[in-house]
């Protein structure tokens, strides 16, 4: 059996963003996998909204919210680090065809420290759709 319909979006969304050369493939779709090295990107599914549209009700539209967050280390100029690793990661994510009617809802950034260097998040706030039948979740229509 395929994974839920939402779990094989975020796979595909990850699967884009595989090939950027300054994470080296490290993009991740567990929120629990360890970034022992960064850069990295960690895709994972929020919230998903779900309304069926036929009658019978054997077809829902999804309205799926992707976390596209970007990970990156740096001692000086950790902002313009982090704006690459979006501007790039947008223009793989976005390269048409781009996937599941998907939208940009926003950008939100972040800063930690770690000893000497800063930690920057940047994360992607995305929007997917998709319909399925509740019946079989695993199965796109």
């Amino acid at each position: 059996m395929a994974a839920l319909a939402s779990a094989q979006v975020v796979d595909a969304l990850a699967a884009r963003l595989a090939p950027l050369p300054a994470t080296s493939g490290r993009v991740y779709t567990s929120r629990a996998w360890p970034l022992d090295v960064l850069p990295a990107w960690r895709v994972t599914a929020e919230d998903e909204q779900t309304e069926p549209v036929s009658v019978p009700d054997t077809t829902h539209q999804h309205d799926l919210s992707v976390s596209a967050t970007a990970y990156v280390r740096a001692a000086a100029d950790l902002d313009d680090a982090m704006h690459n690793l979006a501007r790039d990661g947008l223009a793989l994510l976005f390269a048409p065809p781009a996937p599941y009617g998907l939208q940009l809802a926003g950008i939100n950034r972040q800063m930690q420290t770690d000893g000497e260097a800063a930690i920057g998040v940047i994360t992607l706030r995305l929007r997917a759709q998709f319909f399925t039948d509740p019946a079989v979740p695993d199965t796109f229509i």
